[in-house]
């Protein structure tokens, strides 16, 4: 099936609705055990699915290098490339200028002369303000330069399942765009976050739509099984085995591929990140956003089960 492209928002980039994320558990083969050669491969093999969105970071070892490598003989416009980094390390916030470096080394890493789009990366609750009045206006600057076209914000799921500090970043509008976390598990952005995208025209990024919980069965079992011991869902709303497989039928040939069908589906989602670096996984995931949508009945039973949860769930 032929990829499919939404806006990013104020940004006016059209971005393929599946983007390839070089974090998460793969880091795109380096922790898989692929070569560089094999990585680079891959890359364009996202290429050629109709992918044009590739997000990377700092933090996410030789990531930049891999895509540098990988991209440095593809023309310039049929990709996009965002990268991230944190404000801080083991604590301690960075400088002006450690900021400055950072995103110089970056570009030389990725080997181009302008980053698509610059993302603070993982910013938690406590971190806010020190980005925007210390670390923003060097992005700012850097925008100003030609070196970065848009600047966005990333989230930390896991410590802030209600969006506290995306809430407090839109209502600010300093940002292009925002990575939410937000799966059939954890779906509080449809009602906190997507709202506020969409009035303010912010571009959506998807994170964690799949992940370990939503790809081992074994470990669904279990968050399906601590949500009820914790009366959070009922104890009769799924079956303790195979909980989810009501979800799988002729158009939908697992879990996984009902969890991107589900990330997709609102029209606030601009894209959505999936973190393989495998081959088949990746067509698998990309027929998957692109084919047919999960069944409404479906969709409405997932939010009467699911659509009370306030965690970070899903990682």
């Amino acid at each position: 099936m032929k990829m499919q492209y939404r806006i990013l928002g104020r940004t006016n980039l059209k971005v393929s609705l599946v983007s390839l994320g070089s974090g998460g558990p793969s880091h795109l083969g380096q922790k898989t055990g692929l070569t560089e050669i094999e990585s680079r491969k891959f890359v364009r093999y996202a290429l050629d699915q109709g992918i044009n969105l590739i997000d990377t970071a700092a933090a996410y070892r030789e990531s930049e290098v891999i895509l540098g490598r990988a991209l440095e003989e593809v023309p310039r416009g049929q990709y996009y490339i965002a990268t991230k980094s944190r404000p801080s390390y083991e604590g301690i916030f960075l400088t002006k200028y450690e900021l400055q470096a950072q995103v110089e080394k970056s570009l030389q890493r990725l080997r181009v002369d302008e980053i698509d789009l610059f993302q603070f990366h993982g910013i938690r609750k406590s971190e806010y303000e020190y980005t925007v009045e210390y670390l923003l206006p060097v992005a700012d600057q850097l925008k100003k330069e030609g070196k970065i076209r848009f600047i966005g914000i990333t989230e930390r799921f896991s410590d802030d399942g209600t969006h506290q500090m995306l809430q407090k970043a839109l209502a600010d509008d300093h940002f292009d765009t925002i990575m939410v976390g937000y799966n059939l598990l954890s779906q509080s952005a449809t009602k906190t976050i997507f709202p506020l995208c969409q009035a303010n025209n912010v571009g959506v990024l998807v994170m964690i739509a799949v992940r370990r919980a939503l790809s081992c069965p074994e470990r669904l079992e279990n968050v399906i099984a601590d949500l009820k011991k914790r009366d959070i869902i009922s104890s009769t709303a799924l079956p303790d085995q195979n909980p989810l497989d009501w979800l799988i039928d002729n158009q939908t040939n697992s879990i996984p591929a009902a969890a991107y069908k589900f990330a997709a589906q609102p029209n606030a989602v601009s894209t959505v990140i999936t973190g393989t670096s495998n081959c088949q996984h990746l067509a698998n995931n990309i027929s998957a956003v692109v084919g047919p949508s999960l069944p409404d009945e479906k969709i409405k039973k997932l939010r009467q089960i699911f659509g009370h949860i306030s965690e970070g769930l899903g990682d």
